[in-house]
C-alpha cells in the first residue's frame, strides 16, 4: 500500500493536535513527536512534508509497536521516520548534531514536561534545537520553569477542546538564538490572550477560580498566581 493510502484516508485530528500541527512552520531536518496521542500528529506531519525525518517516541511498547506497524504498512521502504521507544528525557539527539529539529511534547503534566526538559536543555544548549509544549496541566508552573531557564517565546495559543482548554507554548533555547525575537515567557501567557474572544475569557476565569479553590488549603501558597492571573482582568 503506497502513500496516497494515508492521503485518501487522512485521520482526523482533534482541534489540540491540529493547532500544534499548523504552529509548525518551520523547515526542520528533524521532528520529535513525543507522547503525542497515538501518533496522530507524527502521521498529519509526516503527511505534510514538514520535515526531511519525523521520529515517534513513547516509553510505552505496545503503543509504539503499533504505531510502527501503521509506517511500515503506508511507509514501507523509506528512511524518513524512526519509533523510539524510550524516555524523553533521553533522547538520541547526539547523532544529528549539525540539524535544525523541533521536539514536540504533549499530552502530559507540566510537572512530567519541566522533568524532560531539565535533560534537554542542557543536552541541545549547542545545537539548533526549538519546542513546542502542550501541557494538560500545571501551565503556570511551566511556565516559571521556562522563564527561569530564559527561554524564547516564539508562539503561544489557546484551543479548546471537549470542554477543556490548553496552550501551547512555542520556544526556542536562550543559549542559541536563532531567530530575531527577544521574547520571554510570560508566567500567564501574553500574546496568546484575546479578550473579545468569549472562550478566553472562560478559560481566564476557569484559571483564577481553580488557584482560588487550591488557596483554601493554607500549607498551598498561590496568591501570587492568582494576582497574576487577576492582573489580566482590566483588559477584559
Amino acid at each position: 500500500m503506497n502513500n496516497s493510502s494515508i492521503k485518501n484516508n487522512k485521520v482526523k485530528l482533534g482541534k489540540r493536535l491540529q493547532s500544534i500541527e499548523k504552529m509548525v512552520d518551520g523547515e526542520y531536518d528533524h521532528i520529535w513527536d513525543c507522547c503525542c496521542d497515538h501518533g496522530l500528529l507524527g502521521f498529519q506531519l509526516l503527511e505534510n512534508n514538514k520535515a526531511k525525518h519525523l521520529h515517534f517516541v513513547d516509553v510505552v511498547a505496545p503503543l509504539m509497536h503499533e504505531i510502527e506497524n501503521k509506517l511500515q504498512r503506508f511507509y514501507q521502504g523509506e528512511s524518513k521516520w524512526s519509533v523510539h521507544c524510550l524516555d524523553v528525557a533521553k533522547l538520541p539527539l547526539a547523532q544529528y548534531q549539525n540539524d535544525k529539529h523541533l521536539i514536540i511534547i504533549a499530552g502530559v503534566g507540566g510537572e512530567l514536561l519541566t522533568h524532560f526538559l531539565s535533560a534537554l536543555l542542557p543536552a541541545t544548549s549547542k545545537m539548533n534545537v526549538q519546542f513546542l509544549l502542550s501541557p494538560v496541566h500545571h501551565n503556570y508552573q511551566l511556565r516559571a520553569f521556562l522563564q527561569q531557564h530564559k527561554c524564547h517565546l516564539l508562539d503561544e495559543k489557546i484551543v479548546a477542546e471537549n470542554k477543556r482548554f490548553y496552550e501551547l507554548i512555542y520556544i526556542e533555547s536562550p543559549i542559541l538564538k536563532l531567530t530575531s525575537t527577544n521574547h520571554s515567557v510570560s508566567l500567564v501567557g501574553d500574546k496568546m490572550w484575546d479578550f473579545e474572544n468569549p472562550m478566553h475569557q472562560t478559560y481566564l476565569q476557569q484559571t483564577i477560580e481553580h488557584y482560588q479553590r487550591m488557596s483554601k488549603n493554607p500549607d498551598v501558597g498561590v496568591s501570587n498566581i492568582i494576582k497574576a492571573y487577576q492582573d489580566l482582568l482590566p483588559s477584559v
